[in-house]
């Protein structure tokens, strides 16, 4: 059920890229959970109305492989900070509502406190917080779930490593589930018990 007006987004990877751009351009999404994700368009443009953001192409020929035959996709991303992509940036100087950034430090996807930092510089003062976890890899997800270091996604020859130690990447997923309620709660509000 959506109680509104406000709206809560949260997204992982790719999915927090998506997020960041939701909240600049929908007034309404004044939540967004970002985790692990990026601050410029990769792979794929941004089209929305009139505006055509171009993305930063991915590297494929960079890719590495761990020692058990996993892609690292750590070095398919350029630097952003490459002033050739400066038009790749998502226009989070727009955004209204807050964001929670969640960066797993050891994450083998791609830098993602670099592109939180970045956004964060960006954006409106006091409009976002990041939340940095060392020894957490690329998939923080709730509390109980497995930690994920390497898994197989559509469209890859090979399984994915996401990065993360056991241990560390358990309490990243433990403690950033407490703060992303907290957060939702603080600028959603507490849901209301509902009665059957």
């Amino acid at each position: 059920q959506v109680r509104g007006p406000g709206l809560g987004v949260v997204g992982v990877s790719k999915g927090a890229e998506v997020a960041l751009a939701m909240a600049t351009f929908l007034p309404q999404v004044v939540a967004t959970v970002w985790i692990n994700g990026t601050a410029f368009l990769h792979g794929n443009p941004l089209v929305y109305k009139d505006l055509r953001i171009p993305p930063i192409p991915y590297y494929t020929e960079r890719v590495l492989f761990t020692e058990v035959g996993a892609m690292d996709n750590s070095a398919i991303f350029a630097d952003p900070r490459d002033p050739a992509y400066r038009t790749s940036a998502i226009p989070v100087e727009k955004i209204r509502g807050k964001v929670l950034f969640v960066v797993g430090e050891a994450d083998r996807s791609f830098n993602s406190k670099l592109f939180a930092e970045l956004a964060l510089e960006r954006m409106p003062p006091e409009s976002g917080r990041i939340l940095s976890y060392p020894g957490a890899g690329h998939l923080i997800e709730p509390p109980g779930s497995p930690p994920c270091s390497i898994s197989s996604i559509r469209g890859t020859p090979r399984p994915v490593a996401w990065g993360g130690e056991p241990q560390p990447h358990a309490r990243a997923q433990e403690h950033s589930w407490q703060e992303i309620l907290r957060f939702l709660e603080l600028h959603l509000g507490v849901a209301a018990t509902m009665k059957l």
